[in-house]
């Protein structure tokens, strides 16, 4: 008869680790295949960065730098406000950092959900909500962005949440309000594959151009 515990003692702490990586590769292979193959690329750790110029429709310019994981977990699943979305809906954690048109970066962390991925990822509803690390909520920075990945391309639109906690400069909204958000101030952005380096080069461009 064969003794489960023996044979995973016997194994070894080396053992031990090579079994867990399996066993976890398996559980994204079966939940999240798609999560090895993202915006056209192969992705065997099963995380994609991003950066790209985000601007708003009054012409400010950010830079913008994010990268994000499923993260697999009991219960799992995206926001259940508003209407229903298609499933399976995989969280998604990972950063970002935005730069101002002085170079200024602040740090956000970064969570969300794809809602409908399985195979692939490809023109899946994506929402990643950035807010800054603090312990005030109210002084955070936070805005919401959506999207969906085109190909090599991840297009995103932040439905008029920025502005209400980012101005151009980098310093906090002095009066945010949810009730009157004005039409015109909304941002979007095209992020490319890219790492922190390329996020360096595109806040450095910003400040080149002043």
């Amino acid at each position: 008869m064969f003794d489960m515990v023996r044979w995973i003692r016997n194994l070894g702490c080396f053992g031990m680790l090579v079994l867990m990586v399996v066993v976890a590769v398996g559980v994204y292979v079966v939940i999240a295949p798609w999560s090895f193959h993202i915006g056209g690329r192969v992705t065997w750790n099963t995380v994609w960065s991003g950066v790209g110029e985000l601007r708003d429709a009054q012409g400010s310019r950010y830079g913008l730098y994010l990268s994000f994981y499923p993260y697999i977990h009991r219960g799992m699943g995206g926001s259940r406000v508003g209407p229903a979305r298609p499933t399976p809906a995989i969280t998604l954690r990972g950063n970002a950092q935005v730069c101002t048109a002085r170079g200024t970066k602040y740090p956000f962390n970064l969570t969300g959900t794809i809602y409908g991925a399985w195979a692939n990822a490809e023109g899946k509803e994506i929402w990643l909500d950035l807010r800054e690390p603090g312990a005030s909520l109210y002084m955070r920075r936070h805005f919401r962005l959506y999207g969906a990945f085109a190909g090599a391309k991840l297009p995103l639109d932040d439905h008029k949440t920025m502005f209400m906690y980012l101005t151009p400069d980098g310093t906090l909204t002095p009066a945010r309000s949810y009730t009157s958000p004005v039409p015109e101030k909304h941002a979007n952005v095209t992020l490319a594959f890219g790492n922190s380096a390329d996020f360096d080069a595109l806040c450095s461009s910003f400040v080149h151009r002043k």
